[in-house]
């Protein structure tokens, strides 16, 4: 392992309940008036738009809060009862939507926001005793702030994790508690270090129908140490088609009232359904890499326009449908698990023998077999995750040597 340590944040997911839900939602209203306040005095005021938000979020006290000495403002807060912390977290919110507002305008695109609907991040001051079973957040119920307890619901939160500033966000027909969880990372090395430490790599290829993906794992010298199919993609089709059945029935029997809220609960089916065989996938695969002592995981990098064709001809409940979400879930895993995710550029990975370096000669689609000319057959995904794994070795091992001659 190594001796660098880093950290990852990652958002944990707890249902919530409490006694007055719409003291929530006032809160929500109000949070998102200020936030709406703070949005147009942003725009208006071009001298802060090329500042850091920090300064941005200064300016705009500035101009709008009077200080210790009660100096009249240009433009003041309209609202007395807003908290500090919760004003600031409005502001910030603001900040950044109108500096994405501005960066559309630069790329052609219009439309400012009217009305937000933004989650509220309880800063500091405004949440307390959060565990994996309760929070206590200050709400504001439209007259005055109370502290209102939470029961939460979920998994248990990290002993060793540093639990940051939540946001309640609504997920139709449920009230979560969003927790950024901050762990250490004990090896966070970079590419370098692992290859001077001579640390096995991970190819990883997405496939198509049953597969999911096909990972080879090399050792510093190149053998291949452990090869791995992660399957269970038609079964997650076959579950997609059952409820996207149950929607053409509805709206068959429904007519065009079928496409509301009617469908809504089977929508949220299907994505919850992408979620898990995602997250179930990214974990086998880190978990896979780690009893393999693997130091680097390596993707193959496809052009954007080939990845769009390619997805669209295997269709939208395939397994090649998830590979974008798997990779992402994926990247922080391993992360946590002390290792790198990497791209490699994909070119020409497909076109030679991973065991010989022969033209690959014929692939059979039907059983995605790949034969090349020395008659080495193999299965097309795998030959690639092994390319794969052998460009990423190649290419930081030349790397290290070319340093260490500069040197």
């Amino acid at each position: 392992m190594g001796t660098k340590q880093g950290y990852a944040i990652t958002t944990w997911r707890l249902r919530l309940r409490c006694k007055h839900p719409e003291w929530l939602e006032t809160t929500q209203n109000f949070y998102n008036e200020i936030q709406k306040f703070y949005y147009d005095l942003y725009l208006e005021r071009p001298e802060l738009w090329n500042e850091n938000s920090q300064n941005a979020l200064r300016g705009l006290e500035t101009l709008s809060i009077p200080g210790r000495t009660r100096k009249q403002v240009e433009y003041p807060l309209p609202w007395d009862n807003a908290l500090l912390y919760f004003r600031r977290s409005a502001a910030n919110a603001a900040i950044a939507a109108a500096k994405s507002y501005l960066t559309r305008t630069v790329g052609g695109y219009a439309g400012k926001t009217e009305t937000f609907h933004s989650a509220v991040t309880y800063y500091k001051g405004m949440y307390r005793e959060l565990t994996s079973h309760g929070v206590e957040l200050r709400v504001w119920t439209g007259d005055e702030w109370h502290w209102m307890h939470c029961r939460l619901y979920g998994k248990e939160f990290p002993e060793d994790g540093q639990l940051m500033s939540p946001s309640v966000v609504y997920e139709h027909p449920y009230t979560m508690l969003q927790v950024p969880v901050k762990e250490v990372v004990q090896d966070a090395s970079g590419i370098k270090e692992r290859i001077a430490a001579e640390r096995n790599v991970c190819g990883v290829q997405f496939g198509t129908k049953d597969v999911f993906a096909v990972a080879s794992v090399l050792t510093a010298d190149g053998k291949e140490a452990a090869v791995r199919y992660f399957k269970g993609g038609n079964r997650y089709t076959d579950q997609c088609r059952r409820v996207v059945e149950h929607i053409d029935k509805s709206h068959a029997s429904h007519g065009e009232n079928g496409k509301g809220p009617v469908n809504q609960r089977y929508w949220m089916q299907i994505k919850h359904l992408n979620s898990h065989y995602a997250h179930q996938v990214s974990r086998e695969i880190v978990e896979y890499c780690k009893a393999h002592e693997v130091g680097i995981i390596a993707f193959p990098k496809y052009a954007e326009s080939y990845e769009k064709h390619v997805k669209k001809a295997s269709g939208n409940y395939s397994a090649l449908h998830l590979s974008t979400r798997i990779r992402e879930y994926l990247t922080y895993k391993a992360w946590q698990s002390g290792i790198l995710v990497i791209d490699i550029n994909a070119k020409g990975l497909h076109e030679n023998c991973a065991v010989c370096g022969a033209n690959i000669v014929s692939v059979d689609k039907k059983t995605q077999e790949c034969t090349c000319e020395a008659g080495h057959k193999t299965n097309r995904y795998l030959n690639i995750a092994r390319n794969t794994a052998k460009r990423c070795l190649a290419q930081f091992q030349k790397k290290q040597k070319t340093s260490e001659t500069a040197g």
